[in-house]
């Protein structure tokens, strides 16, 4: 709960600071990302390059407002703002998605606009925005093309025919729209501290956790009762009352060998504190991806890969039962992939220069020579 309020805490003193004071420090603190060693830089430049993937000019033009809840893996137009009107008192949003990006947004002109689509993001956007997750193309790609996807009526004329509002999805449209950020941070990347060594673990999986999603509910109905499996649905007791469990503390789940992470509506939350932990990591390969660059994890390095249909769950559990070094090897990989995220100067560069990128393509700003060399745009 300390750590919950010192966060608040620091997102409403930004908001009270002039920000003229971080505006007047801004080509400071771009002049500090190049004392880095040069590795550090190449490796700035991939991530900032792997969040914001475009790199051609775009326009940002105010767009119609959404009237419906978007579909998973849908078309959808993005929201429309401008930096001026990107205030606590103005936000439509969760705080946390407020705070998140008033920590960079606050650099940089009010005159300046933008495309934002906060929450839970499992579709795509027609216009280049910032979201927390966005949908991994080669995993979703033949499920999009097999199927008519509903598109947003406020698309603009020259990509819709008038009228058509179920067309197929736009070959040409990716994941590229959908320009990733730290968002809802708080939830997503508190570590935590494990001193639980993975022999003193019980051999058991874990998992806690809403289960409103059909995949989820999929697999408590299969394996609540295994005997080497300790699941509870936390949600509504009266949606799924027959696997309805208390909640666990993050700490609590410590105490076992096996966590079992599976995404909801987007990303999973629990996936970067367990990958962090003494624990090992259970999970499908992933369908989303978030600041935390889920596609560029692993099967078997990073966590140990469960089917789609989950048929091989037992046999992995009793595998890394039996095979204990098998387990801390990879356990060690996830540990050395969290570190990555913990270096607060290094994400506060990649945070900026996405920016940065962002508001250059957009024709609202100019870059260094340095920066135009790092990121080759």
């Amino acid at each position: 709960m300390s750590a919950k309020v010192f966060y608040n805490i620091k997102g409403i003193v930004r908001s009270l600071l002039p920000k003229v004071l971080t505006q007047a420090s801004l080509q400071h603190t771009i002049e500090r990302i190049f004392t880095l060693n040069d590795s550090t830089l190449e490796s700035i430049a991939k991530r900032v390059g792997y969040y914001h993937q475009i790199n051609t000019p775009f326009t940002i033009l105010p767009l119609s407002a959404k009237t419906f809840k978007p579909e998973r893996l849908s078309l959808v137009s993005p929201h429309f703002g401008i930096l001026k009107d990107h205030t606590l008192a103005n936000k439509k949003y969760p705080t946390a998605y407020f705070y998140d990006t008033y920590e960079w947004t606050r650099y940089f002109p009010d005159t300046y606009k933008w495309y934002y689509e906060f929450g839970d993001v499992n579709y795509y956007l027609t216009h280049p925005g910032f979201t927390k997750t966005r949908p991994i193309d080669e995993r979703v790609r033949n499920e999009l093309e097999s199927k008519s996807i509903k598109q947003d009526n406020s698309l603009e004329s020259d990509l819709l025919d008038s009228g058509n509002t179920s067309l197929s999805f736009p070959a040409n449209c990716t994941q590229a729209n959908n320009i990733l950020l730290q968002l809802d941070k708080y939830r997503h990347f508190n570590f935590l501290q494990d001193s639980i060594p993975y022999e003193s673990k019980k051999d058991i999986l874990l998992f806690r956790g809403a289960a409103p999603q059909e995949h989820r509910v999929k697999f408590l109905k299969r394996y609540f009762s295994h005997p080497l499996c300790d699941l509870g649905h936390t949600g509504d007791k009266a949606e799924h009352p027959n696997f309805y469990k208390d909640k666990m503390s993050r700490s609590k789940h410590l105490a076992y060998k096996f966590l079992l992470s599976l995404e909801g509506n987007d990303v999973a939350s629990n996936l970067k504190w367990i990958l962090g932990s003494n624990s090992l990591c259970i999970m499908p390969k992933p369908k989303y991806e978030s600041w935390f660059m889920e596609n560029t994890l692993i099967p078997n390095v990073h966590y140990a890969l469960l089917d789609d249909d989950y048929n091989n769950l037992e046999a992995l559990l009793e595998f890394f039962i039996t095979h204990p070094k098998d387990a801390k090897d990879i356990i060690h990989n996830a540990n050395l992939y969290c570190a990555k995220f913990h270096n607060p100067r290094i994400e506060t560069a990649v945070s900026l220069l996405v920016f940065r990128k962002y508001f250059y393509l957009s024709n609202q700003g100019d870059l260094t020579p340095k920066e135009h060399d790092l990121l080759g745009v």
